[in-house]
């Protein structure tokens, strides 16, 4: 699968390296889209028994793919922007088999050693450092103002009574995720969650804007909805155009799961008061995550009342995006 934009043919080329997960692959398209050059998405995974190994360890790996990836042939690309540790492999064969040429650029932890990727940006809790690391305070996406203002045009004629209630009632936008690694996300709990949004959207009478992900999964979603029966709101279940910018322009307040950095990272990048909703234990990284978010005064912890408070948006994905222009113009004129 490949996505081609910005086809302007004396810029160097980028190609993006992840799998299909859509946080992946927003991070990638996300720093593409600022650097501003012409990028193609390639989605890679690599067969058995590669995909167990280190990626440093295979000298090919960009020829150890499965049928259903994106085939990786010269002519090689000038810039990989890889996400994902099966794309941090890919692009280091692709990077070999330029003889050095490509440059690489690396979202999170490459699992490997840091001088065989050119730079590399992690967020600040996976504890990277080094002369080719540029930490995050967050994960970088794909979110710019331009987006939010097409996605709440979109809604608003789709929704003709939708300015009309942002006007009398508050908006609650709701970010739903779901299981990971060390959180598990049940019916019983999706139940519990949507109760203590009702209480508080009942109490400020507001408005519930509830967006669920991937991850939520049918039987979650099930819960949800019918937890919601009754009150006035709505809710994308996965069918049709997802809502996700406009609710991230419109909502007054923003309530994410505590589960997705990433979710996490874009609602922050607004500006509004973003509460996280933890319906689970979390990963030692994670909890860096949200502590130092909640220490700078970024988010708040839901606890069933709303406030209002400022903060610097957090998005690193501009600078990030200068950082590369400025090394992959070092890179070649060595």
């Amino acid at each position: 699968m490949s996505s081609k934009l910005h086809e302007t043919s004396s810029q160097p080329k980028i190609w993006l390296l992840t799998n299909d997960a859509v946080g992946l692959r927003n991070q990638a398209v996300g720093l593409a889209e600022h650097i501003g050059w012409p990028f193609e998405v390639k989605l890679v995974n690599l067969t058995k028994p590669w995909r167990w190994l280190p990626g440093h360890w295979l000298p090919k790996a960009h020829t150890r793919l499965t049928p259903q990836s994106s085939q990786l042939k010269a002519p090689w690309p000038d810039i990989i922007i890889s996400c994902g540790r099966l794309g941090a492999a890919a692009a280091l064969g692709v990077k070999r088999a330029s003889g050095g040429r490509v440059f690489t650029v690396h979202i999170q932890n490459p699992q490997m050693p840091h001088h065989l990727v050119d730079l590399i940006a992690p967020p600040r809790h996976d504890g990277l450092i080094g002369p080719n690391v540029v930490n995050t305070r967050g994960a970088l996406h794909n979110v710019t103002p331009e987006k939010i203002e097409q996605a709440i045009a979109v809604q608003s004629e789709r929704y003709p009574d939708l300015n009309s209630i942002k006007k009398n009632q508050p908006i609650i936008g709701v970010l739903i995720g779901g299981s990971n690694a060390t959180a598990t996300l049940t019916p019983e709990k999706s139940r519990t969650l949507i109760e203590t949004l009702r209480k508080v959207a009942a109490e400020e009478n507001a408005h519930l804007w509830v967006t669920a992900s991937r991850r939520t999964g049918t039987e979650n979603i099930a819960a949800m909805k019918a937890a919601l029966a009754g009150t006035t709101h709505w809710f994308w279940n996965n069918e049709g155009s997802n809502p996700y910018h406009a609710i991230l322009g419109m909502a007054d307040y923003l309530i994410v799961t505590g589960d997705s950095v990433s979710m996490v990272s874009e609602a922050a990048s607004t500006g509004k008061p973003v509460y996280t909703l933890d319906f689970d234990g979390y990963s030692g990284r994670l909890n860096d995550f949200h502590s130092a978010l909640r220490e700078e005064g970024v988010t708040r912890s839901f606890e069933g009342k709303l406030e209002q408070w400022q903060y610097a948006p957090v998005n690193d994905t501009p600078h990030v995006a200068q950082l590369v222009r400025e090394r992959f113009h070092q890179h070649r004129s060595t």
